[in-house]
This record gives structure tokens, C-alpha cells and sequence, in this order.
């Protein structure tokens, strides 16, 4: 005697189909929720290595700081170095753009439409402009914003007032932290650079030591008395 053979009902079929919708749609969900972790956290892994690359450049430009010697309008020596809290004009060794010849280049943190600061990178290689005297025009040809929404830059110089005061030798006049120093004015660079950056309450310091005995670069000067 043969067996009679069933089939699915309606409402056996409309149950499958439910499930496996239901499936579907859990394993499309956590499929979506993985992706999207992934790309935040890749996305923040390569984040991090640009600023990570970004620091690594900015302390190998200010580590090559160098003395430089141009003249005024009268031909007299003045060391090409401005700096304030907020900015810092200087030629480095090793430019952040190209490496292969000096940089003359200005490091400001400018405010955001956030209100925070990034921290721009402008420079024009020695290889462009020859610098010679303190009337030139500076035009950068290249630019790169190394860090943004920075919550506060600050830069400081520890340097003599001026030549006159380091030339005297005396006991009651030393080298002091400044806001602002300038080369021209003060016809030295300083001897240490700090840059204090601080981002989500944390704080980033680049310390520098640069050229204490840069106003052995005046001796040609003073011996033809042009100094």
C-alpha cells in the first residue's frame, strides 16, 4: 500500500520565509555593525600614523634650525630668525618639503572656524630663493598643515636680549625665556626653541637646542668692521 506524499503547506512556507528573513536580516546587521567598526577603526589607525609622521617631521625641521646671516638695507649683518608665541620664521637644514636643500619656512598655527588651531607649514626651498637681506620678498611656493584642531599652540625662545648683553660677560645679565625673539633686532638666534601643543587636555613638547655660539658668524663682519 502506497503512502500518500505531502508537500509544504501555505503556512509552512510563509514560516520558513519569515525565519530566514529574520536571519538575513541579523546576519546583515552585524555584518554592517563589524563593517562599520573596521572602517572607524582603520580610519583612526591611519590617522594616527599621520600625525605621528606630522611630529616626527616638525621635530626633525626644528632639530635643523640653523644660524643665517643676511644684511639691511645699510649692509649690515642681522640672523634671519622671527619668531612670536604663535609663529616662527627661521631656515632650516633639512626642509620638511625637500630635504635635499635648506628651507626658508614659517611654522603658524592658525584659527580654525572651530575656534582650535592647525598648525601650518609654509616654505620656499634654498634652492628658489637665494636670501641676502632682511627687504626681500618671501613667497612660499609650498604649503602642508601638519595637525589640526589643536586646543593651543605655544611657542618660546631662551636667548640672550641681545648681542651687546652676551658680548659683556657680565653676571647680572643671562638668557631668559621670551615670547617673541627676533634675529634682526636682537642679531642672535636663540639657543633653545619650545613648542608646546595640546590637544584633548593632552600636551605635546618639542624641545630644541639650537646653535649657542651662532654669533661666531659675525667674525668676518667685525674684522672688516661692518659689524
Amino acid at each position: 500500500m502506497m503512502r500518500k506524499q505531502h508537500g509544504f503547506t501555505l503556512i509552512e512556507l510563509l514560516i520558513s520565509v519569515t525565519l530566514l528573513s529574520m536571519l538575513m536580516f541579523t546576519g546583515n546587521y552585524v555584518y554592517m555593525q563589524l563593517a562599520s567598526r573596521w572602517n572607524k577603526e582603520l580610519g583612526s589607525f591611519e590617522q594616527n600614523i599621520a600625525q605621528t609622521k606630522a611630529v616626527y617631521l616638525l621635530q626633525a625641521t626644528l632639530d635643523s634650525v640653523e644660524p643665517y646671516l643676511i644684511k639691511n638695507n645699510k649692509g649690515r649683518p642681522e640672523m634671519f630668525f622671527v619668531g612670536d608665541d604663535k609663529s616662527l620664521l627661521a631656515i632650516t637644514k633639512r626642509g620638511l618639503i625637500n630635504n635635499q636643500y635648506p628651507e626658508i619656512f614659517r611654522l603658524t598655527a592658525v584659527k580654525n572656524e572651530s575656534g582650535k588651531y592647525d598648525l601650518v607649514y609654509q616654505s620656499v626651498s634654498g634652492s628658489e630663493l637665494l636670501l641676502i637681506n632682511s627687504e626681500q620678498n618671501i613667497e612660499f611656493t609650498q604649503q602642508k598643515t601638519l595637525l589640526t584642531n589643536l586646543d593651543e599652540v605655544n611657542i618660546s625662545y631662551f636667548g640672550w636680549k641681545n648681542v651687546d648683553q652676551m658680548a659683556m660677560g657680565e653676571p647680572a645679565f643671562k638668557p631668559y625665556w621670551q615670547d617673541r625673539y627676533s634675529g634682526i633686532d636682537q642679531q642672535l638666534t636663540p639657543q633653545k626653541i619650545q613648542v608646546t601643543l595640546v590637544k584633548n587636555q593632552q600636551s605635546l613638547v618639542f624641545y630644541n637646542q639650537l646653535d649657542s655660539e651662532a654669533n661666531r658668524l659675525f667674525g668676518n663682519y667685525i674684522q672688516t668692521g661692518d659689524f
